[in-house]
């Protein structure tokens, strides 16, 4: 079973690499946030949009509020100011709750309805879905972001685990 530490410390990874991306994307024009590509869900903004609704689905399916869950879409959330407020609240909702995870919580069931068919796994593999997801998507990102800026500039574009911890033990 996964244990709270290693739910913890995959979060950890999660805000620092969507603040990265949240970085890099606040350098865009709007062309260039919208700007269409052949992978992931199409650009920069959908993207993110998207790793946001996960978000807002799974801390829902591990307090048990996924029935009021309203996926994010581009006219719920116009610009990246919105997706910025709402990731707040949301990873304020992850915090209270990863703070008090425990053993037993991750063993508990949970369940999730998607297309009308209910899903049933442990807490501790719902919270980890978030970050695996999430470094899915990271690799699309991550080439959005080379393409926009080919030339180097952006220091944002490589959010892999092992930049994380390199950093992180830099400054320990």
């Amino acid at each position: 079973m996964i244990s709270p530490d290693t739910v913890r410390e995959s979060h950890e990874w999660l805000r620092w690499s969507t603040d990265r991306f949240m970085t890099a994307a606040r350098t865009y024009t709007e062309e260039e946030l919208h700007r269409e590509f052949p992978i992931g869900l199409g650009s920069v903004f959908e993207t993110l949009l998207h790793l946001l609704g996960a978000e807002m689905v799974w801390i829902g399916v591990v307090t048990g509020t996924a029935d009021g869950v309203v996926w994010p879409t581009r006219a719920s959330h116009p610009d990246l100011g919105a997706v910025e407020r709402q990731w707040d609240e949301v990873r304020r909702r992850w915090d209270r709750y990863l703070a008090d995870l425990t053993s037993e919580e991750c063993g508990r069931l949970v369940e999730r309805t998607r297309d009308g068919k209910v899903y049933t796994q442990r807490c501790g593999d719902a919270c980890m879905q978030v970050p695996t997801h999430a470094l899915y998507h990271a690799a699309q990102l991550s080439f959005m972001h080379r393409t926009l800026r080919g030339d180097g500039t952006n220091p944002y574009s490589d959010s892999s685990w092992i930049v994380w911890a390199r950093q992180r033990s830099a400054t320990a």
